[in-house]
């Protein structure tokens, strides 16, 4: 789009060569890593971008400007239901509605509007700054269970652990309760018709007679089964619980004095449970993946953990003080944030950069993309957590991320506007708790060659899983 000069007609958006025209090795590349194929697309082709989308086109952006509208400024003119576009009936609805229903991650319109506005509360600073001694306690007991120098699948040590921090918060259960273990074992790990989600014909895939078809629809309904008995618990309990879903079950609009139903409660627990562990183990095993191959910035990550905690567990109160590890996850979210790419629908026709987009365009905002665009991010590919941290060490990159003049959406790994994500604050404490805890005893060794495929059906993960070795520190 740089060297296209806007028509007065308004041209559509620059198209990239037609996929039937790519060649095969683009085409191992693109499945291979869609996300940094895609990048590699905004490179030649600027930040708007037309690409074939099943029987259509969908747009990809990348320009602060145009991700401000499409996010935040014309919020009501682009909605979260992309799938209204695809191929089969509407009433369908995505393959992760099928999983979430229509809580907050898939909801749209005014209903998705109001629980919002009735669930807000739930996730105020104050409450949810009395998890984190649960986040510590949880991940100190999973670091006791690493063995020095013995090779592990590190993805799946830190899904063992998110899982445990969701279920404790949510429900008030342990790792080793029978709701974890249906949990676990409910969904297809690697595979099954969430890998779907972004795929123009899911409609009829899901509906196919496959193994993984058949798991995940058995999952769906134990998971739901313990989800509807734990909220008939709560509600004949004293109603003084803690965990979320105890919280949930209080909430009521302040005008009316409505409250969620239970079928309003099953959507809001499974979209936390669901976002609450796909992403936060993904961001873990990034994060640490990166300080694996970047000694430096480990080196730092411990020095600031000795100097703070000492022997101890971290507490909420450290977080203030615990900057250079607030800015080792926040620097991983950059590179690999889990929610890599967020789909909108026009409402209505506009015109984006001089392009003229479409009624009912499926619209794709990428923050994978949009956090490697080296006009925002000087070395966008490199590591280094010192762009979240001011200092006059003379290093050009220290203090950049938070320099005045930066467009606030080249950096958005929760979402912005009216659909960020509700637990950001959350999440962002879970993560860095995580990793001031693991890290006080442990370092990671990664095996083998930097991950050259990765899932990014919902989360960004690397394929395979991750293998490293735990070292502890002496």
């Amino acid at each position: 789009m740089t060297d296209v000069q806007p028509a007065p007609d308004i041209p559509a958006a620059t198209e990239p060569v037609p996929i039937g025209k790519v060649r095969i090795r683009d085409l191992r590349k693109m499945t291979a890593h869609v996300p940094r194929f895609l990048t590699g697309l905004r490179e030649e082709y600027g930040p708007i971008m037309r690409v074939p989308f099943g029987n259509q086109y969908a747009f990809i952006v990348s320009d602060p400007d145009v991700v401000q509208d499409v996010i935040i400024a014309s919020s009501r003119k682009f909605d979260k239901d992309a799938q209204k576009v695809g191929p089969g009936p509407d009433d369908w609805g995505s393959t992760l509605e099928r999983v979430l229903g229509k809580g907050l991650v898939t909801s749209a319109g005014d209903y998705h509007r109001k629980q919002r506005r009735l669930i807000q509360p739930v996730f105020h600073r104050q409450r949810i700054s009395g998890y984190g001694e649960s986040f510590a306690k949880i991940a100190s007991e999973a670091s006791d269970k690493f063995s020095d120098g013995k090779q592990l699948d590190f993805q799946e040590a830190m899904y063992e652990l998110a899982l445990g921090m969701v279920t404790r918060t949510l429900f008030d259960v342990s790792l080793d309760s029978d709701v974890a273990s249906t949990i676990r074992t409910a969904f297809p790990r690697k595979g099954g018709p969430l890998r779907w989600e972004m795929s123009p014909i899911w409609k009829f895939l899901l509906y196919l007679p496959l193994p993984a078809n058949r798991q995940f629809k058995r999952g769906l309904r134990n998971v739901d089964a313990i989800l509807y008995k734990m909220i008939e618990e709560r509600r004949r309990g004293s109603g003084d619980g803690e965990d979320l879903l105890s919280v949930l079950l209080t909430v009521q609009d302040g005008d009316t004095g409505e409250k969620l139903d239970d079928k309003e409660l099953r959507d809001e627990a499974m979209t936390l449970l669901m976002a609450g562990h796909e992403t936060s183990s993904g961001a873990l095993t990034w994060a640490y993946y990166l300080l694996g191959t970047n000694p430096e910035a480990r080196e730092r990550l411990h020095a600031e953990l000795d100097e703070v905690l000492g022997d101890r567990l971290p507490e909420v109160s450290d977080l203030p003080r615990l900057k250079w590890t607030d800015a080792v996850f926040t620097e991983a979210l950059r590179l690999y944030p889990p929610a890599w790419i967020l789909v909108r629908r026009a409402v209505t026709e506009f015109t984006a950069l001089g392009y003229h987009i479409p009624k009912n365009s499926v619209i794709m905002v990428s923050p994978y993309i949009v956090h490697r665009d080296p006009q925002w991010w000087p070395e966008a590919e490199r590591f280094a957590p010192q762009r979240w941290v001011d200092s006059d060490d003379g290093d050009p990159l220290s203090g950049n991320a938070t320099a005045p003049g930066r467009p606030k959406m080249s950096y958005l790994p929760y979402g912005a506007g009216p659909r960020q994500c509700i637990g950001n604050s959350f999440a962002q404490m879970e993560g860095v708790m995580a990793l001031a805890t693991l890290s006080r005893k442990w370092e990671f060794e990664p095996v083998g060659p930097p991950p050259a495929r990765v899932t990014s059906d919902i989360t960004l993960q690397p394929r395979g899983g991750l293998q490293m070795i735990p070292r502890r520190r002496r």
